[in-house]
């Protein structure tokens, strides 16, 4: 049995488009049918299709599908059939509600041909081109349906056209929930406590009587008092980044250099220890190393102030250690952040959280 290239090459696009750990909008499976017309080049030739369909969004305004569609040809003396396997692009220009998405689709494959001669079943595989309009209409959070018109140019001798008409159902997954309503802003912090020593005690003035009248005053100053240790106030940061960035926010680096100037008071020894964190889309390799990015844009910003670069541990940890479980954008963006943690054994310093705003 001969296997034309076409054909292998949508074998293994299929099966890379299924196994795939796709960060886009959805992957989906399908199956269609439809109506072929050969009208340009057998007249009144028209014939039932079907066909399937696996693909992906990469994002909301670029697809890609690998395909199959079988159907019959009517040359007049005799049928015989025809299979199509195209790998294809989709594209979507407009931004659309999630619910309804149109598409263009411009696919290369190839056209396998069975027809008899001499009482023998020949078969042929041809290049084919093919372009088409259509939509996707999602039934809910797993089911979709589609309709289509394409438009397939074969490379045959005469290089005839074809036309299809079809309609599928499939199911998807991978799919986003919608993006939740933006919560209430978070209260602003506690104001900073400020503790102020109390003054130096008047001088005691003490009387010693004199061997010989008149009294003899001896003003005698109080000792000196015991400094009381100021209370140093050092935030312990959550620094919030944008899907799949590493760069700091202006509030972000503010906040970095806040507890840089904080540290500078800390007369005990020290250790600052920055992990980056990510949200769940993405790849885990992809994921690991923009954490430790993350870390390392936070540990530059306290180096630049001052901080000594010996004092300062930085890490990624990935999406291992999510603050909240993901069902929203809004919990991705939580996720997404840098946290930074002070470790001291000075008894003056008093540490408490303070979070820059989540960035959609």
């Amino acid at each position: 049995m001969r296997v034309s290239l076409a054909f292998l090459t949508l074998a293994l696009a299929t099966g890379a488009l299924v196994a795939s750990d796709n960060q886009g909008d959805f992957r989906w499976l399908q199956i269609q049918g439809g109506i072929t017309d050969h009208r340009t080049h057998f007249p009144d030739d028209q014939q039932p299709a079907i066909g399937f369909g696996v693909g992906t969004w990469v994002n909301g305004h670029l697809g890609l599908e690998a395909s199959g569609l079988y159907t019959r040809v009517d040359y007049g003396y005799a049928r015989a059939g025809e299979a199509h396997a195209v790998a294809s692009v989709l594209i979507n220009p407009f931004s659309t509600p999630q619910t309804f998405r149109p598409f263009l689709r411009l696919g290369l494959g190839g056209t396998m041909i069975g027809a008899p001669y001499s009482g023998t079943q020949s078969k042929t595989t041809r290049f084919s081109g093919t372009v088409g309009l259509g939509a996707q209409i999602l039934l809910g959070d797993q089911m979709f349906a589609s309709v289509e018109g394409r438009l397939v140019q074969i490379e045959t001798q005469t290089s005839r056209k074809e036309g299809q008409a079809l309609v599928g159902i499939g199911i998807r997954w991978g799919n986003r929930k919608p993006i939740a309503a933006t919560p209430a802003p978070a209260p602003a912090p506690p104001p900073e406590v400020i503790i102020i020593s109390a003054p130096a005690p008047p001088p005691v003035v003490v009387y010693t009587p004199a061997p010989a009248p008149p009294p003899t005053v001896i003003f005698v100053p109080a000792p000196e008092p015991v400094p009381v240790p100021r209370t140093v106030i050092l935030d312990e940061a959550t620094l919030h980044f944008a899907n799949g960035k590493a760069v700091l926010s202006s509030e972000g680096r503010q906040a970095v250099l806040k507890v840089a100037h904080q540290l500078k008071e800390i007369k005990a020894p020290f250790q600052v220890e920055v992990r980056g964190h990510t949200s769940r889309v993405g790849t885990a390799k992809f994921n690991l190393q923009l954490s430790k990015d993350r870390a390392a844009a936070v540990a530059k910003v306290l180096e630049e102030a001052g901080i000594p670069a010996s004092n300062i541990r930085s890490e990624g940890m990935g999406f291992s250690q999510p603050r909240v479980k993901e069902v929203t954008k809004q919990d991705q963006a939580t996720n997404r952040r840098v946290e930074i943690d002070i470790k001291t054994k000075a008894e003056n310093v008093e540490l408490r959280d303070k979070q820059t705003p989540v960035v959609e």
